[in-house]
Parts: structure tokens; C-alpha cells; sequence
């Protein structure tokens, strides 16, 4: 298969991707504020196609789904929070065999659903300090609860499909 050919399957794979998780983003599926399967996904995805994936897939998503659902201050930290979450993600996947433990990659699922909500929280204090970044962490634990229970849940379910189809997604580019 040509360069260009390659590429072009691996853009049309990211808007896929991308339009998946903005609907996914926005259409709430559970009721329940911060439980939606983004995370998940890019922790898939990043485990699947690699960091720079991962990386532009995050970016994206948020960009395109805070179009809907409006920009604010706490859209960059969004950004860079799911970027923060991708490189845990790669990096913990360098030192631990998270490829081949369903069991590791659902702990560090939940995992990030914290660490989300920490670094928009950190991200926060861009605007008003070390005071705006506790009381916005404090005042989402709960949310980030929700967070990781969701990333549980939706990882059980997407697990399989997802990753079967991005494996025959690359064995095809072969």
C-alpha cells in the first residue's frame, strides 16, 4: 500500500474516531454527570495505534465537542488533560505489560478518570491560583468519582469490540 494511501486510511480512521467520541461526548448515554465513554476510547486507542493517535484524537475530540457544547476558561485545561491522560497512558504501557492485562488496563481506566479531573482542576489555577485550583478539585471529586465508575463500566463494554476492530484495522494497513 502507497504512503499516501496509508495516510489517507489513517485520517479517515481519526474523524471516525473523532465524530464517535464527540457524539459519544455529548449524547449522554448514563444520565449521570461526567460518565460518557471518551476516556476509554483514548485509552484504547492509544494502546492500539500509539501516542500520536492518542494525542490528536484528545485534542480533537474536545475542541469539536466544546464547539457544541461551548467554549469556556476550562476548555484548554480539558485539552491538555486528556493529552495528560493519553501520556499516562503511554507511558504506563512502556513499563507495565498493560497491553496484555485487561485487569491493568481497567485499573489504570479508573485511574484516569481521577486524573482528568485533577489536571482541569490544576489547569484552573491558570485563572485564579493555587485557591481556584482546590476549591475546583474539591468541589469535583464527586464528579470524578462518576468519572472513573463510568471509565469501569464502559471499559468492560468497549473493550473487545474497539480493540478487535482497531487490530484489524492495522492488520489491514499491512
Amino acid at each position: 500500500m502507497t504512503a499516501q494511501r496509508i495516510q489517507l486510511r489513517q485520517l479517515t480512521l481519526l474523524a471516525i474516531l473523532t465524530a464517535l467520541s464527540v457524539v459519544l461526548r455529548i449524547a449522554k448515554l448514563v444520565p449521570i454527570p461526567n460518565v460518557q465513554p471518551v476516556s476509554d476510547i483514548l485509552m484504547i486507542v492509544t494502546l492500539e495505534l500509539g501516542i500520536g493517535f492518542g494525542i490528536a484524537l484528545a485534542a480533537l475530540t474536545m475542541f469539536l465537542s466544546n464547539i457544541i457544547l461551548g467554549f469556556g476558561i476550562w476548555t484548554i485545561p480539558q485539552i491538555l488533560a486528556y493529552i495528560g491522560c493519553v501520556l499516562t497512558i503511554a507511558f504506563l504501557a512502556k513499563i507495565l505489560p498493560l497491553k496484555k492485562h485487561l485487569t491493568l488496563q481497567i485499573i489504570v481506566a479508573v485511574i484516569i478518570g481521577f486524573e482528568y479531573g485533577f489536571l482541569v482542576s490544576l489547569g484552573m489555577s491558570i485563572y485564579g491560583g493555587v485557591a481556584a485550583f482546590v476549591a475546583y478539585w474539591l468541589s469535583g471529586i464527586l464528579f470524578d468519582f462518576y468519572h472513573a465508575a463510568g471509565n469501569f463500566a464502559f471499559y468492560l463494554v468497549l473493550y473487545k469490540p474497539l480493540t478487535m476492530a482497531l487490530e484489524k484495522y492495522e492488520k489491514r494497513l499491512l
